[in-house]
């Protein structure tokens, strides 16, 4: 038999470049629906159904805005982000006032408890830590400081250590995937080790995935969340 491609190699070939196009198309249109993020130097790279964001931005919202973005594209199964953000002269800012200003956001927050997290930030790349008794405590400190002008980043390490004992955490995130319309039917199976909480199964796209993760978050008792869900659209 000799060498070159068979029709099946040729067809299957094409059909990977075909869904790699129509994914980059997807996912850059969707780039521009989103409001004040400028994707001129954006690159949008797709391998399989797994999408590579690439390039600058001017901001760390517009970074985040731009992942949010290409999650929301159907068939996208995972995304990289790898977007640099590069300030304009205007918006930079020392790491000691940026200091400054995480810590008033965070104390003028009303879902963060006062005292309770700290901010370090070198070259403008902001580390939350301390202990709350709730995720949304901690998803609203790294939320509050995203937006302030001169942060290329941030990480947030803040631990959660619930207040009191809480209810069976697998059967009450079990009523929350259910109870949530996009993710009936979905064959979400719950492992729960103390305080971590371990997703297993499949969803049927990015943005249900999402929801679950949310949904394993939004649980008392949980203090940590593992996904290992495969998209299988």
């Amino acid at each position: 038999m000799g060498g070159g491609m068979s029709l099946e190699m040729w067809r299957a070939d094409h059909d990977q470049v075909g869904l790699r196009s129509r994914l980059q198309s997807a996912v850059f249109e969707e780039l521009g629906r989103e409001p004040g993020l400028d994707r001129s130097d954006l690159r949008v790279d797709v391998t399989g159904r797994a999408v590579v964001l690439s390039g600058t931005v001017r901001s760390l919202p517009e970074k985040l805005s731009a992942e949010r973005a290409a999650r929301r594209v159907r068939g996208v199964r995972d995304v990289r982000n790898e977007i640099a953000v590069v300030l304009p002269s205007s918006q930079r800012r020392s790491d000691a006032d940026l200091v400054d200003a995480a810590a008033c956001v965070i104390e003028s927050d009303v879902l963060v408890l006062r005292g309770k997290i700290e901010a370090v930030v070198v070259s403008g790349w902001i580390e939350l830590t301390g202990v709350v008794a709730r995720h949304a405590e901690r998803q609203a400190a790294e939320e509050a400081v995203q937006r302030l002008v001169g942060v290329r980043g941030v990480t947030n390490l803040i631990a959660i250590e619930p207040a009191g004992a809480a209810r069976d955490v697998k059967a009450v995130l079990a009523e929350a995937l259910e109870r949530r319309p996009a993710l009936r039917g979905d064959r979400i199976k719950v492992e729960v080790v103390g305080g971590l909480t371990v997703l297993h199964g499949k969803v049927r796209s990015l943005a249900e995935r999402d929801e679950a993760v949310a949904a394993a978050w939004g649980t008392p008792g949980v203090t940590s969340v593992r996904d290992r869900l495969r998209v299988a659209a």
